[in-house]
């Protein structure tokens, strides 16, 4: 049986969320990004990352592939939390962002439709996300007559759920 640690980085919590989901349900330990080093990594034999997209990026990804790098012949998954809904192209995309560029690749890529807290965000990303969201709602309202939030109206949701995890608990299952 491999032994399977599951690392998250999280700015708002989803991300901590979904990777303490997997850890109960695969009865393995989760452990943030900023605790893990390469000689912990070196005792598991399948990695599970997951980090927040920021501009389709995912952020903590850097660290985890320069660890890959030093330890080829890990097992490794990864998924992204964003508040973006999905389907194959968006997934598609996300993936040819983050690993296109990388000789060091995942096995598998997964992303979980998570949301947004405002509170928890710090004032740089709610800047951004109103600046991005006021520019979508000028090209949105020439093109129809609907009335939408101003960007200072919005609200954290959460779209979370751990039926989304299922595909990604498969795997590792097989590969266990």
């Amino acid at each position: 049986m491999r032994k399977v640690l599951v690392i998250y980085k999280s700015k708002t919590g989803f991300t901590e969320r979904y990777a303490q989901w997997i850890a109960e349900d695969l009865g393995v330990e989760a452990m943030p990004l900023n605790k893990v080093s390469l000689e912990i990594l070196s005792g598991y034999d399948l990695l599970i990352f997951g980090g927040p997209l920021f501009a389709s990026r995912i952020s903590g990804l850097d660290k985890l592939r320069a660890c890959m790098e030093k330890l080829p012949k890990k097992i490794w998954v990864v998924f992204a939390t964003g508040a973006t809904p999905s389907d194959k192209d968006f997934v598609k995309s996300i993936e040819r962002i983050n690993f296109s560029q990388s000789p060091q690749k995942p096995a598998r890529f997964y992303y979980f439709l998570s949301g947004m807290d405002f509170k928890k965000m710090g004032w740089f990303n709610r800047t951004l996300i109103r600046l991005f969201a006021r520019m979508g709602q000028k090209k949105v309202k020439q093109e129809s007559e609907n009335t939408l939030l101003p960007p200072s109206e919005f609200k954290s949701f959460d779209l979370s759920n751990r039926v989304y995890i299922e595909p990604l608990l498969q795997y590792v299952k097989l590969k266990s």
